[in-house]
């Protein structure tokens, strides 16, 4: 008998239906993948099954008790349990006290725990804790956790309930390779071992077809495939919407050579050949000397040297918490502690503010997509749009219309009057990076473009990159996939603990399985 049914789910916001009679069900001990592009309606589905929305049609059933109606805390209180894309922990607190609070909250002694708090559940806390192999690190903050560990203790506080259900909104997002199978093959585990129901979201596809038992698979809030991995894999109309060619990661790189320019976007002249008699070729357009970054009294970077070239793509790669995200926030001067110089085109920039540094032409494309929610989508890229540009030496840079910007992200444009604030994730992400365009950028700071997105998004980032990297644009790239790194990169530079501590081709990095596993965790 399954534990969750869904029957002619649906939502819809205005006259968008976000979801549109989906029906699967779910057993106990089941782990099931449920995939889709971005708006596909996969987010809206979880949180109509965790109560955060109401639906507009059908019903949800748990062990045959219904949740429509029901708030999120009483669908909690019959054994629900949720992770977050995000991680949602207390960071000042410790890993014990973590889980002591989700307990707290599990037995409704929220409003009666002065001043006893720190020795409540203790030791439920702590056996929690060992389940999912963070006993040893219970007292440390989590604040000071690398991030897959701070997964881990995202899933003690979710078992804290005794959950029946777990759903797990993207839980291995931002974690390197190892990180994702240790923490994915303890959940399959904890579920066999529980018989707990697992539905969770993913867009590692080496994630669902590693730990899925069963798939399903959304488009435009419609479920168009369902069944075990392999069988949803080689179905053509999930091949079409999701996974594009599959060429990204299984091509060489001399073929992986964009073999278009979006139609739209107005080139300038080709840049100049690199060549050792020409000084203007050999300077780079960003060069960053002897960084230092600080967060308060917490230094973060250290004397990290590197530079950019015309028409380069650079990787910025290493583990979580290496220091990737704070190198790119300090060049666009979002760090306010900090040292050493920063050039851009030649001039230095380290004292620059932001808005100066983003009207000179480098653009930046945060992880966290601060997208503006109460604008429409065509009000966002206004929001970003700044006049053409030219190079030092005279010759125009690429113009991106909004006609092209709808030609890379075909979302985008079905989309284009909707606040975005009712975007899904992926679709708030994609809306960033055109954004950024929008701003005719010489040289973009990439954070982790391929997280988050779907596979044939990620192709046809990989495939936008490579077509600015052919007009001349500069790209510098905060990455952990090694895949799409050998695909559009050139060189590859890998933070250590807030230092560089690799630098070389992507080639050398690919070919050298040693220094992967020491900088990267693969």
């Amino acid at each position: 008998m399954s534990l969750l049914t869904v029957s002619g789910l649906g939502r819809a916001f205005g006259g968008v239906k976000a979801v549109d009679g989906v029906d699967f069900e779910l057993a106990r001990g089941e782990m099931l993948a449920l995939i889709g592009p971005n708006g596909a309606g996969k987010s809206t589905t979880f949180n109509m099954i965790n109560g955060q929305l109401a639906p507009s049609a059908g019903s949800i059933r748990l062990d045959g008790r219904e949740l429509v109606g029901r708030s999120p805390r009483q669908i909690s209180r019959m054994g629900v349990g949720r992770t977050f894309q995000i991680a949602a922990t207390f960071r000042s607190m410790t890993v014990r006290e973590n889980v002591q609070m989700a307990l707290i909250a599990h037995h409704r002694r929220t409003f009666s725990i002065w001043p006893r708090a720190g020795a409540m559940y203790r030791e439920q806390a702590l056996a929690l804790l060992a389940q999912v192999g963070m006993a040893a690190q219970s007292e440390r903050a989590c604040s000071t956790l690398a991030y897959g560990d701070v997964k881990r203790v995202e899933l003690a506080m979710a078992l804290a309930n005794s959950p029946r259900l777990l759903l797990m909104d993207e839980p291995t997002a931002g974690m390197a390779p190892a990180e994702r199978d240790a923490l994915m093959r303890l959940t399959r585990d904890l579920a066999r071992a529980h018989d707990i129901a697992v539905l969770f979201t993913e867009h590692s596809m080496d994630v669902v077809f590693a730990y899925a038992d069963r798939v399903l698979a959304l488009a435009r809030g419609k479920l168009i495939a369902q069944g075990t991995p392999d069988q949803v894999r080689n179905d053509a109309g999930v091949q079409q919407v999701y996974f594009g060619t599959g060429r990204s990661f299984e091509q060489v790189r001399a073929e992986a050579e964009p073999s278009i320019v979006m139609a739209s976007v107005e080139p300038g002249p080709p840049a100049a050949p690199t060549d050792a008699s020409e000084p203007e070729a050999l300077r780079p357009v960003l060069q960053v000397r002897a960084l230092n970054a600080w967060y308060s009294d917490a230094h973060i970077l250290f004397d990290v040297d590197l530079e950019v070239h015309r028409g380069e793509v650079v990787a910025l790669m290493g583990r979580n918490g290496a220091g990737k995200s704070t190198t790119l926030k300090t060049l666009m001067g979002l760090v306010p502690r900090r040292t050493g110089d920063v050039a851009f085109l030649g001039e230095s920039i380290q004292s620059w503010p932001p808005h100066r540094i983003a009207r000179a032409g480098l653009g930046y494309v945060p992880e966290d997509r601060r997208v503006f929610t109460d604008l429409t989508v065509l009000e966002n890229l206004d929001a970003g749009r700044q006049a053409p540009r030219s190079w030092p030496d005279g010759q125009s840079a690429p113009t991106w219309q909004i006609a092209s910007l709808f030609e890379l992200f075909p979302n985008l444009q079905e989309r284009r009057h909707t606040d975005a604030g009712h975007l899904s994730g992926g679709e708030q992400q994609m809306l960033t990076v055109a954004r950024t365009l929008a701003g005719q950028p010489l040289v973009v700071l990439l954070d982790e473009p391929s997280e988050g997105v779907a596979p044939i998004i990620v192709e046809q980032m990989g495939r936008a990159i490579l077509a600015l990297k052919a007009q001349g644009v500069s790209i510098l790239l905060s990455e952990q996939n090694m895949h799409f790194v050998q695909w559009v990169a050139d060189r590859v530079y890998v933070l250590e603990k807030g230092q560089i501590a690799y630098t070389g081709n992507v080639a050398a990095l690919a070919a050298d399985e040693q220094a992967q596993r020491k900088y990267l965790a693969v």
